[in-house]
C-alpha cells in the first residue's frame, strides 16, 4: 500500500477535529490531498467549514450533516471587504462578479442571501474555483470561529 493510501486511512481514524490529512474529491477546488497547517487565515487560504455550520437547511435536506461533512473552499474576502449579493450575483470590493444559480443539479431550490455590505472583523466570505461550486454565493460571510482548519494542497 502507498504511503499517500496509508496517510488517508490514519486520518479517516482520527476525529474530524483532529484530522491533518484530507483528500477533496470535488472539482470545486483543485482535486487532491490537503495538510492541514498552523497558517493564518487569509485571500487566497484553502479552509474548511462544516455543512451544517454554514448552510443547515441543506445540509439536513442531503443527510450531509455528519462531523466529516465539510466543504474545502477559498478565501476570498476579509474583514472591510465589501461583498454585495443581488439577485444572481456576488460581487466584491465592486469588483469580481461571481454568478448563482436558483436551483442545483436537481432541480432543488439553493439557498440565498441579499445584502450589500463590508465585511465585519470576524467574516470571511469564501468561495469554490467553479461556477457550480456550493459555496458562500449561497450561505453568505461566516464567522471566522466557524473555519475547521486553514490546509495546503501537497
Amino acid at each position: 500500500m502507498s504511503a499517500a493510501a496509508l496517510a488517508a486511512l490514519a486520518a479517516l481514524a482520527l476525529p474530524a477535529t483532529e484530522d491533518r490529512l484530507l483528500y477533496n474529491h470535488t472539482p470545486s477546488v483543485p482535486v487532491g490531498f490537503y495538510l492541514r497547517t498552523d497558517d493564518p487565515i487569509q485571500r487566497g487560504s484553502f479552509v474548511t467549514v462544516r455543512a451544517a455550520d454554514v448552510a443547515a437547511q441543506a445540509a439536513e435536506a442531503r443527510n450531509f450533516n455528519g462531523p466529516r461533512n465539510r466543504f474545502i473552499k477559498r478565501v476570498v474576502a476579509l474583514a472591510g471587504d465589501h461583498v454585495c449579493a443581488r439577485g444572481y450575483a456576488v460581487t466584491l470590493n465592486g469588483g469580481p462578479r461571481y454568478e448563482r444559480r436558483a436551483y442545483d443539479s436537481t432541480g432543488a431550490a439553493l439557498p440565498s442571501w441579499q445584502a450589500c455590505r463590508s465585511l465585519g472583523p470576524n467574516e470571511v466570505l469564501l468561495l469554490g474555483d467553479t461556477a457550480d461550486s456550493f459555496d458562500g454565493r449561497y450561505w453568505g460571510p461566516i464567522d471566522v470561529q466557524t473555519i475547521e482548519g486553514v490546509w495546503r494542497r501537497l
